[in-house]
């Protein structure tokens, strides 16, 4: 399990995605080994969840017995694998050993870089807004601007979280062990500590399973490449010898239930009101000047609008609107 990563990662990328405005992503494949978590927590299942209201709220089906003809299948489906590895599997098995918590947030920052680019302005001086129900119209949506990218980090990570603690709760039940446990023939082509847990339903393809639906909300121009990321995973953990085709099938499975609530509050958190509109944008100027103040505006041309203005009323993870009001810092000093 990668519990210490996963809150921690989201903050990280957050900061680094406002304070850095580059659109190149330098991959860094050579520059982490592969995970070697101190411990498997198999007692994920009795952390607190972000928004599943128990580990067991979605159900999956039973494994297949390790003594069955199909599971005997799934082996053989490994070993094959084994034998024929390429210089580019060997590749992709270094990539996602180094963790798919750390890997789902590499891509996602990937996606936030190479979508940070606001639109060109139209004939009119005016400027286009990204459409969702539209996104491959110009301007592509989404717009990734730093509240865009926090709020994405935010729904990637939770998710995963909710669906690790899923994924332990049944593998606590099941009691599974990896592929390598059960046939002595099967290569371990990772840290033995990778595979110290039990394997059904696969923790690494929860994981994925959630962050593939998150994402493909959040950048649905993306989703053929997201697609092809979480495949890849998929084939590279069959391939190190830590899950059959039925492990990750039912992780990818639990993942996506998981990331399903995560999806439902994503439309109904206000987001899609933040923008507001060219009235709205308008009034904040005119409520500053009222006030006997210059109003802080672009100073660009044509003058571009503000950044989700409304963004302050988006529904939070962790505290309500009355504690955000409490807390909010007080005003800036006036500007005359």
């Amino acid at each position: 399990m990668e519990k210490n990563f996963l809150f921690p990662l989201a903050v990280i990328f957050c900061i680094f995605s406002i304070s850095n405005c580059s659109k190149e992503v330098v991959s860094r494949n050579d520059e982490f080994d592969a995970l070697d978590p101190l411990q498997p927590d198999t007692d994920a299942y009795k952390w607190m969840p972000v928004l599943l209201s128990t580990p067991d709220e979605f159900s999956i089906t039973a494994p297949l017995s390790v003594t069955s003809a199909d599971y005997a299948a799934e082996l053989n489906e490994i070993r094959s694998l084994q034998v024929n590895l390429s210089g580019d599997n060997r590749n992709m098995v270094k990539y996602w050993s180094a963790g798919s918590v750390l890997r789902w947030n590499e891509i996602l920052r990937e996606l936030v870089a190479k979508h940070n680019l606001p639109p060109y302005q139209n004939d009119d001086g005016s400027y286009p807004t990204p459409n969702a129900s539209n996104p491959f119209a110009y301007p592509e949506f989404p717009f990734s601007n730093p509240p865009y990218a926090a709020r994405a980090y935010a729904y990637v990570s939770a998710a995963q979280y909710d669906a690790l603690i899923a994924a332990a709760y049944y593998q606590n039940i099941y009691k599974r062990n990896s592929p390598n446990k059960v046939a002595a023939d099967i290569q371990v082509l990772v840290p033995g500590s990778q595979l110290t847990g039990y394997s059904y339903p696969s923790s690494e393809s929860a994981i994925a399973g959630a962050a593939v639906e998150m994402m493909k909300l959040l950048f649905p121009t993306e989703i053929a490449f997201i697609q092809q990321k979480a495949y890849e995973q998929k084939l590279s953990r069959m391939m190190v010898g830590a899950s059959t085709r039925s492990d990750l099938e039912a992780g990818e499975a639990l993942g996506k239930l998981v990331a399903s609530k995560f999806v439902t509050r994503a439309r109904n958190d206000n987001a899609g009101k933040a923008i507001g509109d060219v009235a709205y944008w308008a009034s904040l100027e005119q409520m500053c000047i009222n006030r006997g103040e210059t109003p802080w505006l672009s100073l660009e041309t044509p003058k571009r609008p503000p950044m989700l203005p409304k963004f302050g009323a988006v529904k939070a993870f962790l505290v309500d609107s009355a504690t955000i009001a409490q807390n909010r810092p007080a005003p800036p000093p006036l500007t005359t």
